[in-house]
């Protein structure tokens, strides 16, 4: 399950979620509440992972990441009338099982959507930069330390302080919610100052976005 972006064209975000291999849209009513699924894909490996990471090929509209038979897939979304995707597009060749991925923006600030992976062997953190061919660039480590057991779910978040840089949340293995400022480059937060901003019952959460 994921979120980030406008689906239906009414200026609101949206939630997509891959259900039973079902790709599926459930509008934002504006009231905190969901509309009925829309169907727009089928036939996803039922352990398919999903990210919203926002408009990676800058066509104003939001596109879908979706990881698989350790591979990375881009999904090309149209919002309204009616959202659709296009046919994937592979952006990544192998090794993509590992991964827990999160979606921090434009971390860089040169126009393009990054991608923030966490390696779920060894709690490394890597960047991977967007590109003006609407891929991914090589990794570049952005933080360590990062396990599944110190810290079990990742969030990144456009620029949550209104500093220029992108931030990120994390879930302790206490139980607790950690925010991390970003710092004066794509390189905050490696291992940077944290604001813990949730004080229990974190463990049970599920997923955060």
């Amino acid at each position: 399950m994921t979120h980030r972006g406008d689906w239906t064209g009414d200026a609101m975000e949206d939630v997509v979620a891959i259900v039973a291999g079902e790709l599926r849209v459930y509008p934002n009513l504006g009231t905190g509440t969901l509309g009925s699924a829309i169907k727009i894909l089928t036939g996803l490996p039922t352990d398919s992972k999903l990210v919203n990471a926002g408009d990676i090929n800058r066509d104003g509209h939001p596109d879908l990441l979706v990881q698989h038979s350790n591979k990375l897939y881009m999904y090309a979304g149209k919002s309204a009338p009616t959202p659709t995707v296009a046919a994937p597009v592979v952006v990544g060749t192998s090794g993509w099982d590992v991964m827990n991925l999160s979606a921090p923006g434009d971390a860089d600030k040169d126009g393009r959507v990054d991608l923030l992976a966490r390696d779920t062997r060894d709690g490394i953190l890597y960047i991977y930069l967007g590109l003006a061919n609407n891929l991914f660039g090589d990794r570049t480590e952005y933080g360590h330390g990062y396990t599944v057991t110190n810290r079990p779910l990742i969030a990144g978040a456009a620029d949550a302080d209104r500093n220029g840089v992108a931030d990120m949340w994390t879930t302790v293995g206490d139980g607790t919610l950690k925010f991390y400022k970003g710092g004066s480059s794509i390189h905050g937060p490696i291992d940077g100052t944290s604001v813990q901003v949730g004080t229990g019952g974190w463990g049970s959460i599920k997923s955060i976005s």
